[in-house]
């Protein structure tokens, strides 16, 4: 390892010390453990990838980006008026990285890049039409990589699916479960950047089965999948039974 990613390494790893914290109390999917060191592990190899074919694209913004992008998710359970005082749950983990950032003494331009990417993993979010390439790439990587739970073994699409549906509940939404299907295949076909799939680790093929089957799966289907996981989650479709 040479000396320039020696350094990335080491900031990386004084930045999750200072981040960890801002993602308790531990919720289902939005965690630590799961969402974001997996997540990093993508993203790294995203980023090689686009590096490869000769796209720009900054590694280390995109994977600051990542690890701070849902900082201010948990807090609401706590801090109920903050994400109204900040006008979303991106804007304000925005706000907790700048504030870090600055912190370590990282140049405005950087920050405002960071939360660019942080942004545009918010629905509906899009980027300024005069935006460099390089930001435009390292923003869509962050994204896709926000929602690579659609690839790999079904079961554990299905698992953090219902992870998610335990999340709404801890918020007070409660959606059905025909509801939140028609919400993920929304935000997976209309917000997955299909561009940025590292070749040989995840099958764009697969992850289109996978939002295909978990809408047309009937819920007593799913609990199936889920295998011993039924008990907890049975409570999330009952009212499929109803």
């Amino acid at each position: 390892m040479n000396a320039e990613l020696q350094d990335e390494a080491r900031f990386l790893e004084l930045l999750s010390s200072d981040l960890k914290p801002f993602y308790k109390p531990r919720l289902p999917y939005h965690n630590w453990d799961e969402h974001i060191e997996q997540g990093l592990g993508f993203i790294g190899n995203l980023c090689k990838q686009e590096k490869a074919k000769g796209n720009p694209i900054n590694s280390l913004m995109a994977k600051v980006a990542y690890m701070g992008h849902d900082a201010g998710f948990p807090h609401d359970l706590i801090k109920p008026d903050i994400w109204e005082k900040y006008g979303s749950k991106e804007r304000y983990s925005a706000h907790i990285m700048s504030v870090l950032l600055q912190n370590y003494g990282f140049e405005e331009s950087f920050i405002r890049g960071v939360q660019t990417c942080i942004m545009f993993t918010k629905m509906g979010e899009q980027l300024p039409e005069d935006v460099e390439e390089e930001l435009s790439n390292t923003a869509e990587a962050v994204r896709t990589a926000d929602l690579s739970h659609v690839f790999g073994p079904y079961k554990d699409f299905v698992v953090d699916s219902f992870k998610l549906m335990e999340e709404a509940k801890m918020y007070g939404r409660e959606p059905a479960l025909a509801e939140f299907k028609n919400i993920t295949r929304f935000v997976l076909t209309n917000y997955l950047s299909l561009g940025f799939i590292p070749s040989g680790t995840c099958s764009i093929v697969d992850g289109m089965k996978n939002i295909e089957r978990f809408d047309k799966d009937s819920p007593s289907h799913l609990l199936e999948v889920v295998g011993n996981q039924a008990n907890r989650f049975a409570s999330l479709v009952k009212r499929e039974y109803a």
